[in-house]
């Protein structure tokens, strides 16, 4: 579904009533936080994209501890919203610690894992390190093979960034 202005402004009507219900530091209300930063990204206002999901994240972190899969996926928006706004060594910083959840919440082959990898690969990247980029990729397109098959999205994306890679 695409975000629209419309989307953005009912979360943000939402979110009041959100604060209300559960209290400002609720766990309902991070989710709320979530979804209007993800909005605001999707239209292009990474700024406010990454002000959500700090505040998303401060309140996932309180409610479940560093190491909860909530705040690994707020730490992988953030990451991504930090990315955008051409910070690419906070988010790799970012992804790492969001990394490092997913593998001890999940198998090291799960496609959570694999998203997390990729999107720390193009960090990598981003800083001119290629070959860790590399290494990374690498991980993860055997993981999206074997979930999704080689035609799906994901697969060929990694693959082309593979052979992009390669080429260079």
């Amino acid at each position: 579904m695409a975000v629209s202005a419309k989307s953005r402004d009912l979360m943000e009507r939402a979110l009041p009533i959100y604060e209300r219900e559960h209290g400002s530091d609720g766990a309902e209300v991070a989710r709320v936080l979530n979804s209007l930063g993800n909005a605001y990204g999707a239209l292009g206002d990474y700024a406010k994209q990454r002000d959500m999901l700090e505040r998303a994240l401060a309140i996932n972190e309180r409610a479940y501890g560093r190491d909860h899969t909530s705040v690994a996926f707020t730490l992988t928006n953030l990451g991504i919203a930090y990315g955008r706004l051409g910070d690419p060594a906070k988010k790799r910083d970012m992804l790492e610690r969001a990394l490092a959840i997913n593998e001890r919440a999940y198998c090291r082959d799960h496609t959570q894992v694999a998203m997390t990898l990729y999107n720390l690969g193009v960090a990598h990247g981003s800083l001119g390190d290629n070959s860790k980029k590399r290494e990374l990729l690498q991980r993860v397109l055997p993981i999206w093979t074997r979930a999704y098959g080689t035609d799906h999205p994901h697969t060929r994306l990694c693959q082309s960034a593979l052979d992009e890679l390669a080429s260079s």
